[in-house]
């Protein structure tokens, strides 16, 4: 059956909006309706820019929206072998997704042919794919999707992405990723033709075409950057505003602490309106921001190893998930996404993903410099903006939460990539040396970092047993505590005139001096008292309350080796299911229209 809708690409994002609040506010049904969610109102407020998007003239698309709520809840039910109506009557946020779900179908009613566009998806539209399983494979299903965290993370939904991928297999149609605040972002676009998206969605879409003419490719991952224009105005390259959202690594590790202008009062995070907006605002120093990315002292050029750049992903070369990322079908049928990682892990489905295709030899190994949207897998010249929320809480979001995120991505960055200036374009080095070494890097035969090597091996010989993993365990921990050691030498120093920042305080293990009311994770890296330049060399050197969420990290990179020899299983259900009848599919119809 073919789709009686033209459709060019397929848009994939997680829409997360007000999700907790909303849910809160519904009472299980009792009260606040789905038409008042403030979450549903934000959507319908898009959804005439989105019509003109998708109804473009020969550039017609869909997009998929996943919507998570019961997510977990699901997957238990489903490896329990419960019914779907037992799932609804024991889980309020299943209920709560379905409510929702179809009061979109029915304000979509009225948006002409939206209403085949928008496949607004649920964890109940998964039940008909997996739920057929045997209980041997299902039972696996939560630990694979989404590993052991009892709640959902940010980059969760990424198997439902993987799934969307799959049915589309020998359509031809492209799949890109990118983040609901990117696609919606209130004010700044809800009013634009087309939500101010043709442009960006046309221009990979052309990339794609490019990529699948030239027979040298094979597999491919590529996406957009975020607008680093402000970057380059003399005006505006001093303020806080212009980096925040210029790269998928947020700015806020390299802000100054500055005692005397810290906003105490907004430290419990009680007030909607955070002091500490205007404090970043206030202490932002350009020069500790660019230290901190690894950025040359104008623009957004690299020209040596240094940075984030050296120990996690490039700023300006890495692709982003969130930017309109697009892999080919090799991609996905080759390795699953990194679902199963319990922990929020930075560029864990981007950089990091590409870097393991790259290590396992998937991608083309020749330079296409044809023309601009065919020579990186970054586009450079395509850019998105994105919307991000204000944080009210800033040292508890910092020092607890990204900051630990960060230090997890240059764990697995570790474990990836044998050499830090494969990261790098050979243009963006400025010493002769690295320029010439950047050419003599191993890019054929067995990888030499730890985790594509072992996995490479896993694949060959189809197995992957408890002797391998155990000494595959001791190679991560001492690969990680190298990394780590490094991470918390950079950031220490990351200062300047005197003044802290929120990476180097929490890398010297010095952050009750500034914020004592914080602990646990928030306190630094290491354990308390370990002299800054004493190698870690053990999993106890970390913070105590760091340590599990490290061990946990170690297990779930061992367990990627085993959700990758099952993939295949996975990928035999999803394609099971007869055409047109999961609504991602593009033969799918909504009931009224038969």
């Amino acid at each position: 059956m073919k789709s009686s809708i033209p459709v060019k690409y397929v848009l994939y994002s997680h829409f997360g909006y007000h999700e907790p609040e909303d849910l809160k506010a519904w009472a299980n049904g009792e009260g606040t309706p789905c038409n008042e969610l403030d979450g549903v109102k934000f959507l319908a407020e898009h959804l005439n820019g989105l019509c003109d998007l998708l109804t473009s003239p020969a550039y017609e698309g869909v997009l998929v929206l996943f919507f998570a709520p019961g997510f977990a809840e699901c997957l238990d039910g489903i490896a329990q072998g419960k019914k779907l109506d037992q799932l609804l009557a024991e889980y309020e946020k299943l209920r709560f997704a379905d409510a929702v779900g179809q009061y979109i179908g029915t304000i979509l009613q009225t948006h002409g042919e939206l209403a085949s566009r928008l496949r607004f998806v649920t964890p109940l539209d998964l039940y008909d794919i997996f739920g057929r399983m045997n209980w041997a494979v299902a039972k696996d299903l939560r630990w694979w999707f989404i590993g052991k965290s009892a709640a959902i993370r940010y980059d969760a939904p990424k198997i439902v992405e993987a799934v969307v991928r799959l049915r589309l297999l020998g359509t031809g149609v492209p799949v890109f990723r990118l983040d609901y605040d990117v696609l919606f972002r209130d004010d700044e676009n809800k009013r634009l033709a087309d939500l101010g998206m043709f442009k960006t969605v046309a221009s990979c879409l052309r990339a794609y075409r490019l990529r699948m003419d030239e027979p040298s490719v094979a597999n491919l991952l590529l996406s957009a950057s975020y607008d680093t224009r402000a970057l380059h105005s003399h005006d505006s390259v001093q303020t806080f505003g212009a980096w925040s959202g210029a790269f998928a690594t947020r700015v806020f590790p390299a802000l100054p602490i500055v005692p005397e202008k810290l906003p105490r009062a907004g430290i419990s995070g009680a007030s909607t309106q955070s002091p500490w907006d205007t404090y970043a605002i206030d202490v932002f120093d350009q020069a500790l921001a660019r230290r901190f990315y690894g950025l040359a002292p104008n623009g957004v050029s690299t020209k040596e190893v240094t940075g984030i750049g050296k120990i996690g992903a490039h700023p300006t070369v890495s692709v982003i998930s969130g930017a309109m990322l697009c892999l080919s079908e090799g991609a996905i049928l080759d390795l699953p996404p990194f679902s199963n990682f319990t922990l929020n892990v930075s560029w864990i489905d981007d950089h990091l993903k590409y870097c393991l295709h790259r290590e396992l030899r998937h991608l083309t190994t020749i330079e296409l410099k044809i023309e601009p949207l065919l020579s990186d897998a970054k586009l450079d010249p395509i850019m998105v903006q994105k919307s991000r929320a204000p944080i009210t809480n800033l040292p508890s979001y910092v020092l607890g939460n990204y900051l630990p995120t960060l230090l997890w991505g240059t764990v697995v960055d570790a474990w990836i990539t044998p050499s830090p200036l494969l990261k790098y374009r050979p243009e963006d080095l400025l010493p002769e040396h690295d320029r010439t070494e950047w050419h003599n890097i191993k890019r054929t035969g067995r990888s030499e970092a730890v985790l594509p090597s072992a996995l490479q091996t896993a694949l060959e010989k189809g197995s992957f047993i408890m002797a391998e993993r155990l000494a595959l365990r001791e190679q991560l921990i001492i690969s990680a505590m190298q990394r780590i050691t490094e991470v918390r030498k950079q950031w220490a120093n990351l200062t300047g005139d005197g003044k802290e920042t929120f990476a180097s305080v929490w890398a010297k293990g010095t952050v009750r001096s500034y914020f004592p009311e914080l602990k646990e994770k928030c306190l630094g890296i290491a354990a308390d008292g370990m002299p800054l330049e004493q190698d870690l060399t053990q999993s106890t050197d970390l913070n105590y309350f760091l340590h599990d969420d490290f061990l946990t990290l170690v297990d779930d990179a061992l367990e990627y080796i085993e959700w990758t020899l099952n993939w295949p299983k996975i990928v035999q259900v999803v394609r099971s299911v007869e055409q047109g009848t999961v609504r991602t599919d593009m033969s799918w119809k909504p009931e009224n229209q038969g």
